[in-house]
Parts: C-alpha cells; sequence; structure tokens
C-alpha cells in the first residue's frame, strides 16, 4: 500500500468514527418521540374506551309490540298507547201503534277510545283513557294501582266499575254481543270515582276486592254526599283442560240528597237526587227507546246482589249472570222539606213497600275454529282470544257463534200501587189506572251472535235479537184497542246490529 493511499484509508475511517455518535444521537432523539406519540395515543384510546363503557352502561329502552308499541326502561318503566273504534249501523223495529222516528234504521260510532297505561318504579301502575265518540268526551278507566312485591293484596285509586259484574267489568272490545246484558243497562252498573284493595290466595284462583266509591264517575260535579259500597268476590279453578269461574257481588248505594229541590248533574249517578228509575234498551244503543220502565219514585237507597258463573271447555263456553235489586223506598204520608225537599214541586211516586227487580242472562258459543275464548282469572274478566290462523298468515281467521237468553223484570205491584206523594204535606193521590199499570214491565230478548276475528285486533260483528216485551210504558201505545190490562199486554220488537271493531 503506497502512502497516499494509506492516508487516504485513514482519513476516511476518523471521519467515519467521528460522525459515528452524531448518528446515534439523532436516533435515540427519535425514538424518545415515538415513544411520546405512542404514550399519547394510549391515554387518548383509554378516554375513548371509558367514554364507550359509560355509554353502554346507562338504561336503554326497549320497544315491544304487543298491539301497539310498549316502551319498557330500566327499574319498572313501561309505556304503552291504547284505543278503540267501534263503529256501529243496524236497525230497531216499530212495533204496532208506536211511531217514533228513534226507531229503524241508525248508525252510530259507539265508541272512540284513546289512552295510555304504564308502569312506573315501586310497583305502581296507570291506565287513562278518554271517550272521544259522538261529539263527547266522557272518560273510561282513570287509575292508578300499588302492587307490593310479594305480597297478595293490591290497591287501586280512580275511576272504575263498582265491582259489579263479570261482563260490565269486561272490556266492551271482549264481550261476546255488540251490548252488555239488560240489568247492567237498567241498574245503572258503571264506573265511578273511588278506590278498593283486593287480595288473592297463594294458587292465585281466589279473588276478594272491596271498594268505596262516590255516587258519579268524572265529572264537573260537586254533588258529594252520595256514595257506594262494594265487594266481589270469584273463584277461578282449572280442573284439566277447564277453566271455571264462579263469582259474587254485592252494592249498598246510597243516594245523594235532594238539596233544596236542585236537581244533580252528576254523571252515571245511581239515582237523580233522591228519585230511582230503572229502565233498558231493547238491546242497543242504535235507539233511546225504553220498552220496560219503571219511571221515577221516591227512594233513599238501593241494594245490589249478584251471582256469576263460567265454564271455558277449549273452543267451547257457558256463561251466566243473575242480579236482584232492592230498593230503600219512601212512604206515602213523608214530609220533606228545606234541603229535603225533592225536584219537581216537591211530590213523586211512592210504593206501598220496597219494590224489588231481577235480571238475568244465560250464554253459550263456540270458536268453529278451534280458538279458546280468552279470560283473565286474576280480574276475573272475559280477554282477547289468540287467533290460530290470522289472515296475514293465509288463514281464515277465526269465526264465534254464540245464542244467548236475556231476562229483565222491572215488574213489582208494590211501584204499580203506589201513590203520587206531596212531600210538602204528606197527602197523596192515585194516578190513573193504566199509568200506574204501565209503571215497570218485563222484557225477553233471543240473541244470536256471530264474530269474526281476521287478526287479532280487529272483529267483525253481527247480532239479530227478538225481543218480546210485557207491560211497561208503551204497551198502552202500541197496543190502543186492547182490552186486556196494560201490565199484560205483549208484543215483540226486532233488533238487528253489526259493528266493525279495531283496538289497540
Amino acid at each position: 500500500m503506497t502512502a497516499s493511499r494509506w492516508l487516504a484509508s485513514t482519513a476516511l475511517i476518523s471521519a467515519a468514527l467521528v460522525a459515528a455518535p452524531a448518528q446515534a444521537q439523532d436516533s435515540n432523539a427519535e425514538v424518545e418521540a415515538l415513544r411520546a406519540e405512542v404514550a399519547a395515543l394510549k391515554e387518548q384510546l383509554a378516554a375513548i374506551a371509558a367514554k364507550v363503557d359509560a355509554v353502554q352502561k346507562k338504561p336503554v329502552a326497549e320497544v315491544k309490540w304487543k298491539g301497539a308499541p310498549e316502551t319498557t326502561g330500566e327499574g319498572g318503566w313501561s309505556f304503552k298507547p291504547r284505543g278503540r273504534f267501534h263503529y256501529d249501523v243496524g236497525s230497531v223495529s216499530s212495533p204496532g201503534e208506536l211511531e217514533s222516528r228513534n226507531l229503524g234504521f241508525a248508525t252510530r260510532v259507539r265508541r272512540v277510545r284513546l289512552g295510555f297505561e304504564g308502569t312506573i318504579p315501586g310497583n305502581v301502575g296507570y291506565k287513562v283513557e278518554a271517550d272521544f265518540a259522538n261529539s263527547n268526551v266522557a272518560f273510561g278507566d282513570v287509575w292508578l294501582t300499588y302492587n307490593p312485591a310479594n305480597s297478595p293484596l293490591s290497591v287501586r285509586i280512580g275511576n272504575f266499575e263498582t265491582l259489579n259484574s263479570m261482563e260490565q267489568i269486561s272490556s266492551s272490545n271482549n264481550v261476546t254481543f255488540i251490548e252488555r246484558n239488560t240489568f247492567n243497562d237498567a241498574f245503572i252498573n258503571a264506573r265511578r270515582l273511588g278506590a278498593a284493595v283486593a287480595w288473592h290466595n297463594k294458587a292465585n284462583d281466589f279473588f276478594v276486592e272491596a271498594g268505596l266509591f262516590s255516587g258519579h264517575a268524572i265529572d264537573t260535579s260537586l254533588d258529594n254526599d252520595g256514595w257506594i259500597g262494594a265487594t266481589r268476590i270469584h273463584f277461578t279453578p282449572k280442573i284439566g283442560d277447564t277453566q271455571l269461574h264462579l263469582g259474587a257481588t254485592y252494592q249498598y248505594r246510597d243516594f245523594s240528597s235532594n238539596n233544596a229541590g236542585a236537581t244533580s248533574t252528576s254523571l252515571l249517578s245511581p239515582s237523580t237526587n233522591q228519585l230511582a228509575r230503572y229502565r233498558a234498551r231493547p238491546g242497543s244503543q242504535l235507539t233511546d227507546i225504553r220498552f220496560v220502565d219503571t219511571g221515577s219514585f221516591a227512594a233513599k237507597s238501593d241494594q245490589i246482589i249478584g251471582l256469576e258463573a263460567a265454564a271455558i271447555f277449549k273452543q267451547f263456553y257457558i256463561s251466566g249472570e243473575a242480579q236482584w235489586l232492592k230498593t230503600n223506598a219512601y212512604k206515602a204520608g213523608d214530609v220533606a222539606t228545606g234541603l229535603d225537599a225533592f225536584s219537581g214541586g216537591n211530590s213523586a211516586v211512592v210504593p206501598t213497600e220496597n219494590p224489588g227487580f231481577f235480571g238475568a242472562y244465560a250464554e253459550i258459543g263456540t270458536f268453529l275454529t278451534g280458538e279458546t275464548r280468552g279470560y283473565n282469572n286474576k280480574l276475573g274478566v272475559w280477554s282477547r282470544p289468540k287467533i290460530k290462523n290470522p289472515v296475514t298468515k293465509g288463514g281464515l281467521g277465526a269465526f264465534q257463534i254464540a245464542a244467548r237468553f236475556d231476562y229483565l223484570d222491572l215488574d213489582d205491584d208494590a211501584l204499580k200501587n203506589g201513590v203520587t206523594n206531596n212531600f210538602a204535606t204528606g197527602t197523596s193521590t192515585l194516578a190513573a189506572l193504566n199509568s200506574r199499570l204501565g209503571r215497570g214491565g218485563t222484557q225477553t230478548s233471543y240473541l244470536l251472535g256471530l264474530n269474526w276475528y281476521p287478526i287479532d285486533y280487529l272483529r267483525f260483528m253481527v247480532n239479530y235479537g227478538r225481543v218480546n216485551v210485557e207491560g211497561g210504558p208503551l204497551a198502552a201505545t202500541v197496543d190502543p184497542l186492547s182490552t186486556v190490562p196494560v201490565d199484560e199486554r205483549d208484543y215483540s220488537v226486532d233488533v238487528l246490529a253489526a259493528r266493525m271493531q279495531i283496538e289497540f
């Protein structure tokens, strides 16, 4: 190797040795910078993960479809809108010589209800329904319930049926015929404001409920001194495939005071002040004509005892109810002055003794397509049937046929022999014979029904009824030439009705 080459090689090696530490220093700086960036990214990822965990831990609402969207949330919250639309069309024939534009063909929006129901934390439930049919606004069920966990007791407060009858308490969506039986109409079984306590046994087949109610439903009235005490018991054993229902009810209804002759404006009160009146339509709300009607008479209170029975054998079922009503009436010679004075001139009909009335029905039916009639054993009421083959899945839907015998007896000699009492003086007069004999009457109905359920929440109904009437306030008008006493004259009317029903 020459000296020049050796010098050049030595210079290059020296330069490399001098440059190496500087390059190492630069690499170390880059590594530290990368480490710092990675650490920052880790912190950001940890923050994002914490936010995701927080979001996942928040309560998430769940929505299910049960004829309408039902929303449930953590802690016991739930909310579901509800409603129904009932549209009726039909005809009530005009008997004999009776002429009225309120008989014959008619159509009516029977119900348009909207509302909601649900639960809130603490085992509290709620339900609110308003009815907007025929340009009027009224209320259906409006209540709060409290059902303590693992307790056989429950409490209900609000506007609801006065524990009065299995069919009356059942939803109008689920009764077999377009109208309920006639004794519920005649005896003014209805919703009122009140509270009730219920108890059930461990087997969940024996239930007792007792309540105290005001004498009217939700309204603007301040007539608050009438009241109703009621109780209902039902036993609901299941024997094999057969569901049984046995029940009994009792109501004591104290009428509102006369309030110096000012007529009460209470809604669905069992009386108008201390004037009782029991009457019923001919199994159709398409007319306001009542062929049986006691007329008004002076009474302080009444009592109603009822019995219920039903059995469901797969697609076949039978059911029936009966109620007996007894009034506590005023008597001839009674005097009422001041705040006790009666409306309408302080005079009214008084019977010779406390009159009593009776109503009952028996029903049989079956689902031709194999369904079972819906039943809620806890409440002791009818519920919606489950359709096996709805039209939405290529089926025919469900077909139900039923027959019913319905009887109402508003005939009582104590009322027909009663006098008109002047409560200012205690003197009395006797009304004309035909007028007295026309008080009350009996009504016997034979009904056939066909119901078609295309799907669970849609129903089409057709009813035909033959209604036989004996006596009553219109008997003399229907058959004016008869020589038979008014209370023995009989006649018949035909009732045909159809309904389209949607509910959710």
